[in-house]
């Protein structure tokens, strides 16, 4: 305290020899008087310089003086640490800011990429289950054409089957008349027999096409139910698929969300800590 009133009277002195100075420039300077002059001022000054640190004395040895200066310098110590605290503070807010903009630019690539690769997969299946579901209608269509060429063979077959067997008929009555009645020759009736004999066989054959073309019938059937099976399972996949393809997009929709309150949280944050 007694230097900085030194230093005060010193510089005190400095401007009033400067502001005596000042107005004698524009006249001749008589310096023994004005040497006199200051010597005599710098006398007053000194005087009162040590009045000041006489002052300045009593008040460093004065109890209530000292504890207010105690005080003072508790305060300036409290002082530096508050102010290191809300530097430390200062910089665990950054951190964590900078950690939360870090983790949100990540939590937004791993959305972004994760509804991108979601967004490809459910094209894959959706062109997947589009071309199964073309197919199908292929394959339907060829089974139906082939059901329709079997259904007309087996028509076919039934008619030519209940021909065939009229015709047999009538040559078993034409038989059993020539037999009872033994009016042609051996050489006719054996011919007679042969042709019973050929239309015999010609009707097994035809009973086993006709079995064939039965049993036939019966795969393509089976083979059209299955597909039909098959073509409604494609629907019903290509519906999934597709509500699936809704669902990721809302998630998409709450994730945006999520990331707004996110924002929110972070103004809450920066809130906190600006009070503290």
């Amino acid at each position: 305290a007694v230097a900085v009133l030194g230093a005060g009277f010193a510089n005190q002195t400095e401007v009033k020899a400067a502001e005596i100075k000042k107005p004698q420039a524009d006249s001749a300077w008589n310096w023994p008087k004005e040497y006199n002059a200051l010597l005599k001022e710098n006398e007053e000054l000194k005087v009162e310089r040590e009045k000041y640190l006489s002052y300045a004395d009593d008040k460093e040895k004065d109890p209530q003086y000292r504890a207010l200066m105690g005080e003072n310098q508790d305060l300036r110590k409290r002082e530096g640490q508050y102010q290191d605290k809300i530097e430390e503070l200062e910089k665990e807010r950054k951190e964590k800011q900078e950690r939360q903009e870090q983790l949100e630019r990540q939590y937004q690539i791993e959305a972004d990429k994760h509804y991108q690769e979601q967004q490809k997969k459910h094209q894959q299946e959706q062109q997947q289950l589009e071309a199964e579901k073309q197919k199908l209608a292929k394959d339907k269509q060829i089974s139906d054409a082939s059901r329709q060429g079997l259904s007309r063979d087996l028509e076919a077959s039934r008619a030519a089957k209940k021909e065939l067997e009229a015709k047999h008929q009538k040559l078993e009555a034409e038989n059993k008349k020539l037999t009872e009645a033994n009016q042609v020759s051996e050489a006719s009736r054996k011919g007679l027999s042969n042709d019973l004999e050929a239309s015999r066989a010609a009707k097994k054959e035809l009973e086993a096409k006709h079995q064939k073309l039965e049993a036939d019938y019966q795969v393509s059937e089976t083979s059209r139910k299955g597909l039909s099976r098959d073509l409604e399972a494609s629907r019903e996949a290509n519906k999934k698929v597709t509500s699936e393809l809704t669902q990721a997009k809302a998630q998409l929709s709450a994730l945006e969300e999520s990331k707004k309150l996110s924002e929110k949280e972070k103004a809450e944050l920066q809130a906190k800590l600006d009070a503290q």
